[in-house]
């Protein structure tokens, strides 16, 4: 049996009706035998490996970067500012917050 492969954008939306029939199916209705059962001795073993970081060949995604999220109120004037800048030199708002901290703090 040929393989019918297709993107999202080329997937009809679901009818009502198909969205009800797959709204009733139960959990304990799923047929779950063809997947083998997994112990951590396959996981260890290298049979399986679970879902982490990064994309199917070793090493792939994206790496960490050492930064912490914070939020942080400004005024408005100051996020224009730093917009502003940012755009101007082709940075993110954090690369131009940090240059500015850097330098006001030496």
């Amino acid at each position: 049996m040929p393989t019918v492969r297709k993107s999202l954008r080329q997937a009809k939306p679901l009818t009502a009706q198909q969205r009800a029939k797959l709204a009733a199916i139960k959990d304990q209705d799923i047929d779950f035998s063809d997947n083998p059962e997994l112990t951590a001795t396959d996981i260890k073993r290298g049979r399986l490996k679970p879902m982490g970081r990064g994309g199917a060949r070793p090493g792939a995604g994206r790496k960490p970067s050492g930064r912490k999220p914070v939020s942080l109120r400004l005024k408005p004037s100051l996020i224009n500012a730093l917009r502003l800048q940012a755009k101007r030199e082709d940075k993110t708002i954090s690369q131009v917050a940090e240059e500015r901290l850097t330098v006001s703090s030496k």
